[in-house]
């Protein structure tokens, strides 16, 4: 059905470095055309879009991912907007850039919406885009927070593509993050990542309010093998590159 999430796993567990055992990608296809996550032991990032489904690793090209891909922790859903518009200009919304901020741009879903989740679906010719690649575990549960601290970030500019991604409420944190949480592909399928901030022009921004989240807790003994508390919003926030909602 389209508009609802599928989740695999929760974020809390990649900040306890539980990311060895997951799901197959031909499982995780089922559930939508469009989605976000990551890949055994952490190693980069991965987006879905069109239902086609990519691997950005740390080091080497982007690649499709494989049938016999793990993947850990995944956000999926049968994209079908709600919003639709066209704009001339849109930024991530941080420092002094004279663009429309997403989080306006999103209007009349948000702020009407702070309390559901949105899907949403960036085309445009990104003036500037900076993104990240985490690097993959060199031991056994090391951390989302840890991997960050050796993250590459890259910057491009003059590129077109599509980012896709999600709003999660501040409710949701710990399964999520809140606020905004991104990835980007280049329309040459060359290069892309977890979105930190980006300046676009000739925009088509879609998106759609979600209220049907669903998520699938693994059964692992790897995922039940320690006590997870609830993961600090602040440290979520440093780990993402993300300021929150």
């Amino acid at each position: 059905m389209s508009n609802q999430i599928y989740q695999y796993s929760i974020l809390g567990a990649l900040m306890h470095g539980i990311c060895h055992d997951g799901t197959p990608v031909q499982q995780i296809l089922r559930h939508g055309d469009h989605g976000i996550g990551t890949i055994r032991g952490m190693d980069g990032e991965v987006i879905i879009v069109d239902g086609e489904a990519y691997h950005f690793p740390p080091d080497g090209p982007l690649r499709e991912i494989e049938d016999t891909d793990t993947i850990p922790f995944i956000m999926m859903t049968q994209f079908k907007p709600t919003l639709s518009k066209s704009v001339s200009s849109l930024s991530m919304g941080t420092g002094l850039s004279p663009s429309l901020p997403l989080l306006d741009a999103l209007s009349p879903l948000l702020p009407a919406q702070q309390n559901r989740f949105l899907s949403i679906r960036i085309d445009a010719n990104f003036l500037y885009i900076k993104f990240r690649v985490i690097p993959a575990q060199t031991k056994s549960r090391e951390s989302l927070a840890d991997l960050a601290k050796r993250q590459a970030i890259k910057e491009r500019s003059d590129l077109p593509g599509v980012l896709f991604g999600f709003w999660s409420p501040a409710h949701s944190s710990g399964f999520s993050v809140a606020g905004f949480h991104l990835h980007f592909i280049s329309s040459d399928r060359t290069c892309g990542g977890h979105v930190m901030g980006f300046e676009a022009r000739d925009v088509q921004l879609r998106a759609a309010g979600i209220g049907n989240y669903h998520v699938e807790l693994p059964a692992s003994a790897e995922f039940n093998d320690v006590c997870m508390g609830r993961a600090m919003e602040k440290d979520l926030h440093a780990a993402e590159g993300n300021p929150g909602c």
